[in-house]
């Protein structure tokens, strides 16, 4: 899989996907699996925005069945499967627990009574998933088996509702698992590549002009179809106000330390003064990692400019929000060792800015449906769960509106990622192996996303220096080049100078 420019211009694609984040990678696994000739052109790296920020998740839909909403909670089950069934390696399940104390929250009769609704409406919730990837029924659990999952489990809890979802391992590298398997079917995908317009002739899209990022150069990639899936860049290329897509700054904590062995989630004490977005009483989540924890997740309306104040206000609130509501955690400041961030859209219809509610569905349109150019889509995603559902609708679309012949979708059953994705090889195989076969070519694709070594925080001067000597000499840098990716790596590893985030 290697970076090649002279493949998006030389012929011209069924399809043109705009946004190489989860969304985006999902359609073009999805479209090249119909046998449509795709491209997939990112202006970053991979997977490296909002799809790398997030509490790492795999919802089941438990909190839709909770709201009554049984469609929404269906969806959520079947995709959760979907994932555990296709990446394996990189999916597994996650015990998630919450206290039951009837005063903050549900009691025990209520949340015992949810737990057995939800495992009766998803009998089919491990079909064809590996035995080792089922996912548990829910039981209620006693205070003392709490305190052993999560010893600052809250004093007050009379016990806990224990249930199961499921935990992506690396994000970043699950995106890539998609970008890597529609590559392996003929897709051709850039990195580094901005989309600067969606070209159109006589009402119908012809092409997009796109922008080399690290060689210079324009270039015309031809397409009969484009889907935008840009996150919060999405208004400008397909022509909207940005006003019609307005955002929430989102914001995760991640803590040096283990804190627990499942995923705890407690009431916020916080009011809606301190929570613009979500207001009122809501539920925080501290969810392992291997040797960490990440803290989420705190909102606020997102105006643009530079994200750094909104990080250090984020991130200090979020940490006061948790000490007040488990205080055995101890939490400071001193605990952290990265902030992640993205970019989320508020619901549709509201003035932005304005304190409102995050969407919590996706948003496809068909701009050739209104005054837009025909051939163009765009897509507004909001959960990383539900991303290949959305991708298959997308896709459905795009295949009738070429009169192809209908293809069944084969995105939820044909396994995407590899054992070697979690293998433990050393360290200058894994720079190569980036480097010459997953498109990896600036030192951030390779600490970050390629590899785990940007999970291993803190990591010291001389490791990241000595990935650099590999990579800078599997890519031909200078010293200068060499010493400016190293600087752009330390900034970004700083827990509070550059955070994980849309702007990359």
């Amino acid at each position: 899989m290697q970076r090649d420019l002279t493949r998006l211009t030389s012929r011209v694609h069924d399809l043109v996907v705009i946004g190489g984040g989860i969304h985006g990678a999902c359609v073009a696994w999805d479209a090249a699996l119909r046998n449509l000739d795709v491209a997939l052109i990112e202006r970053d790296d991979f997977g490296a925005a909002t799809s790398a920020n997030s509490l790492r998740i795999v919802h089941g839909g438990l909190r839709s069945l909770v709201r009554g909403n049984l469609r929404r909670m269906r969806e959520s089950v079947r995709e959760r499967a979907a994932l555990l069934r296709v990446a394996p390696s990189l999916v597994e399940p996650l015990p998630v627990l919450v206290p039951t104390d009837g005063q903050r929250g549900p009691g025990r009769l209520a949340l015992g009574a949810a737990l057995r609704l939800n495992d009766l409406l998803s009998p089919d919730r491990n079909r064809t998933v590996p035995p080792d990837r089922h996912i548990r029924r829910g039981r209620l659990v006693p205070f003392e088996q709490c305190r052993h999952l999560c010893p600052a489990f809250p004093a007050s809890a009379s016990g806990g509702a224990l249930w199961w979802d499921a935990r992506m391992r690396h994000p970043e590298r699950l995106t890539f698992a998609f970008v890597r398997a529609a590559v392996e079917r003929g897709a051709v995908a850039a990195n580094y590549c901005r989309v600067d317009r969606v070209v159109v002739e006589a009402g119908a899209v012809v092409g997009v002009r796109t922008t080399d990022l690290l060689a210079g150069g324009m270039l015309d990639v031809p397409a009969r179809r484009v889907v935008i899936a840009a996150g919060p860049w999405t208004p400008a290329l397909s022509g909207q106000s940005e006003a019609a897509i307005p955002q929430a700054f989102a914001l995760n904590v991640e803590i040096g330390r283990r804190l627990a062995e499942a995923a705890v989630g407690v009431r916020s004490p916080a009011g809606p003064e301190a929570d613009p977005i979500v207001g009122g009483s809501r539920y925080l989540f501290l969810v392992p990692q291997e040797a960490s924890t990440l803290l989420g997740t705190w909102y606020a309306p997102w105006n643009g400019g530079d994200p750094a104040a909104l990080i250090r206000r984020g991130a200090a609130a979020l940490l006061e929000e948790f000490r007040a509501a488990c205080p055995a955690l101890e939490l400071s400041e001193a605990d952290v060792v990265r902030c992640q961030w993205g970019l989320l859209p508020l619901k549709a219809g509201r003035e932005r800015g304005r304190p409102d509610a995050l969407a919590d569905r996706a948003r496809v349109l068909d701009h050739g449906a209104g005054p837009g150019p025909r051939g163009m889509l765009s897509l507004e995603g909001v959960k990383f769960t539900t991303a290949r559902g959305i991708a298959e609708n997308v896709v459905n679309r795009v295949v009738a509106s070429l009169g192809r012949d209908p293809v069944s979708c084969r995105s939820s059953e044909i396994r995407i990622d590899r054992p070697e994705d979690t293998a433990d090889r050393p360290l200058e195989e894994q720079v190569e192996r980036a480097i010459r076969e997953e498109m990896a070519v600036r030192l951030s694709d390779v600490i970050l996303r390629r590899t785990s070594l940007g999970g291993r925080l803190p990591l010291s001067p001389e490791t990241v220096a000595g990935v650099a000597r590999i990579a800078g000499n599997c890519l031909g840098w200078t010293r200068e080049r060499e010493a400016a990716e190293i600087a752009d790596v330390t900034r970004r590893l700083r827990p509070f100078g550059s955070a994980v985030g849309p702007a990359g």
